[in-house]
């Protein structure tokens, strides 16, 4: 992949109707084409699992968690994270996210009144477990989260892993800047965005911590549907405007495009599990602000806008209510994409 590109390209899976073989192959012709890293959200499936095995079909790129959720014990996640480091032989990212709240408490049993907080104790811990080792335990004493004597009980083959923290609101995106190794933004984003909120937030994290802009990889998740007929690639892309503007989180993004009544709209028809009305009070201003989606030469020339504002562009097939066809010949087309950039 000839590029000129001010920024790295990625893939993320785990979201759609592929299956594990059909991530496998698609993600072992991603690295063909020349993309950089590899990741895998938790959605349909957890993020560890599937990110192993598309690992052991990948020779060259980073392969990533985008994000897996903080609903898990820190104990846990440092233990998946440490055997992924020593797989991939140092190629692994893990990036941690919030999820959604009302998840946490319907789903995981987990209140969370003050995410923020918790995420800094999530690091902070993940990293403590990490000094640990065979003769020397660790613990680790915060307002939510509490371990007690911890231990490793073999030797590991690696003690640091890069976190990047999965963030879309002003005090999370500060918090990657003075604690993390990378900031991956969500799934609908705007350069108005980037440079009006990422980019402030972000330097306030960093100047509070004492470190430059080089020391967080700036990524961003960026949903994009390729087509040859640029109406099917925009029905497409429409689907995952619906699934997530229906995140309140998300109004920071989306307010300020003067998309806050579709948005309502959205969350309305979700509520009664109404998935055409959701996808009929999306917009095509919110398609067109909010994603890439249309031919390749379409596609290639909206990712343009990014050059010099992101480190790292990760592509995301759309996830919500296509059909498993739709969503292959979406992966084929990316990659295809891919090969010309």
């Amino acid at each position: 992949m000839a590029s000129s590109n001010t920024y790295k390209l990625g893939v993320v899976y785990n979201a759609d109707a592929l299956s594990l073989a059909e991530m496998l192959q698609y993600a072992r012709l991603a690295e063909e084409a020349g993309v950089e890293s590899v990741w895998a959200v938790e959605a349909g499936r957890d993020a560890f699992v599937p990110l192993t095995a598309m690992a052991s079909v990948l020779q060259r790129v980073r392969v990533g968690t985008s994000v897996a959720q903080f609903a898990r014990p820190p104990v846990l996640t440092a233990l998946s994270a440490l055997a992924l480091a020593e797989y991939t032989q140092g190629r692994f990212i893990l990036g941690i996210g919030t999820g959604p709240l009302e998840w946490n408490k319907q789903w995981h049993g987990l209140e969370v009144t003050k995410p923020v907080a918790r995420m800094r104790e999530y690091i902070e811990c993940l990293r403590t477990l990490w000094t640990a080792t065979t003769t020397q335990p660790v613990s680790y004493r915060g307002e939510f989260i509490q371990v007690t004597d911890y231990v490793r009980f073999i030797p590991v083959a690696s003690d640091r892993v890069p976190i990047y923290l999965g963030g879309v609101n002003r005090l999370m995106i500060q918090l990657a800047g003075s604690h993390a190794d990378g900031l991956i933004l969500g799934g609908i984003n705007t350069p108005k965005y980037i440079t009006e909120v990422v980019y402030p937030n972000l330097h306030r994290g960093l100047q509070r911590a004492g470190r430059a802009r080089h020391d967080v990889e700036l990524c961003m998740l960026k949903i994009c549907a390729v087509n040859p007929d640029a109406r099917a690639a925009r029905a497409l892309a429409r689907s995952a405007v619906a699934f997530t503007a229906s995140l309140d989180y998300y109004d920071i993004v989306l307010d300020p495009m003067g998309f806050t009544d579709a948005a309502r709209a959205i969350r309305a028809a979700m509520r009664r599990n109404d998935i055409a009305g959701m996808l009929s009070a999306v917009t095509d201003e919110m398609v067109a602000a909010l994603t890439v989606a249309g031919t390749p030469d379409e596609v290639r020339r909206q990712l343009g806008q990014f050059a010099g504002l992101v480190d790292t562009v990760i592509l995301c097939s759309p996830y919500f209510a296509g059909g498993p066809e739709d969503v292959k010949a979406n992966h084929q087309a990316m990659i295809e994409m891919l090969r010309t950039m």
